[in-house]
């Protein structure tokens, strides 16, 4: 049985560390901020606030007694100074800018829990999305909703074709996660790479990489993938479906894009919208917050491991 918070101060105290919310789909990130720290805001000034504090005052005159009175404190009364919790009070922060056309698992942190963001981004977790796309058409944007600039037949790709395709995408990113060390696919020093405890993952500021490329549904001329990624951002993986296109001799466009993982956090941790209130996100704070000890990577980066290769190539 949950305990029932009526008091403001005491629920404050619980609004310390991460929680997972669901983004809707066009919203961005500054807006997602601002209709949370609205709603708490609401819901904690809706409880009972701390009683203002005491005026005290000396009286009396100095040669007899003197008396100490309490008397109100205008100057902290909320009918003077506003309600007690206002939009200022907050720090809340997200572990990952999300396009505004993404929606899924948002990683959010509130007072103290803004560094267990800052662990999550420097921890450089997978990330996996749901992507849609449909075949035959391309923007000049890459998303189905803009300007369409060219059509084109896709009557001629079948499953086992698209299949291929996004073997052949993914093999080509493997090749390129040893360019990013300028090593040869052939070398020792890349089979130590390829036997490393865990996926290696490339520095915070290299190209995005993806790991795993996999059909879900394919209904032509739409067809839905998931992707297992790092360091990606929305324009990456417009351009990733628009790639698929062109590779079977037609056009693509993206037509969503959800983010299903981050790290240890699933749909299954994220708060959809209605249920973005005080209550919600005290209990998902409980359920999230202890997953930060369990997202340092224990495999190394890229670059850690051509830091180590070419120090074993050294002869001492």
């Amino acid at each position: 049985m949950q305990k029932i918070i009526s008091y403001g101060p005491e629920a404050w105290n619980l609004l310390q560390g991460v929680f997972c919310v669901y983004k809707p789909f066009d919203m961005t990130m500054s807006h997602l901020r601002k209709v949370l720290i609205g709603n708490l805001t609401r819901d904690l000034n809706m409880l009972e606030p701390r009683p203002a504090l005491p005026h005290i005052v000396i009286e009396g005159n100095t040669a007899e007694d003197l008396v100490v009175v309490k008397k109100e404190n205008y100057a902290d009364h909320p009918l003077v100074i506003g309600p007690r919790y206002q939009a200022d009070d907050y720090k809340l922060s997200y572990a990952i800018h999300l396009h505004k056309n993404i929606s899924g698992v948002c990683l959010m942190g509130v007072n103290r829990g803004t560094k267990g963001t800052l662990v999550a981004r420097a921890g450089r977790l997978i990330r996996s999305y749901s992507l849609g796309g449909r075949l035959g058409m391309a923007t000049n944007t890459g998303y189905f909703d803009a300007k369409v600039v060219t059509k084109s037949t896709y009557h001629h790709v079948t499953k086992a074709r698209l299949l291929k395709t996004l073997m052949h995408i993914q093999g080509g990113f493997q090749q390129s996660a040893f360019h990013f060390l300028g090593l040869d696919p052939q070398s020792q020093a890349a089979y130590e790479a390829m036997s490393a405890e865990g996926l290696v993952r490339p520095g915070e500021k290299s190209p995005p990489l993806v790991y795993n490329i996999k059909l879900v549904e394919f209904s032509s001329p739409d067809f839905t993938i998931e992707v297992s990624c790092i360091n990606e951002n929305g324009e990456f993986l417009q351009h990733l479906v628009h790639k698929i296109g062109l590779q079977l001799k037609t056009n693509a466009v993206c037509t969503q894009m959800r983010c299903v993982r981050y790290g240890p956090w699933t749909l299954q941790h994220a708060l959809l919208r209605k249920h973005w209130t005080l209550k919600h996100i005290i209990d998902n704070v409980s359920v999230c917050n202890p997953l930060i000890k369990d997202i340092t990577p224990k495999s190394p980066s890229l670059q850690h491991v051509g830091s180590e290769s070419l120090d074993n190539s050294i002869p001492r």
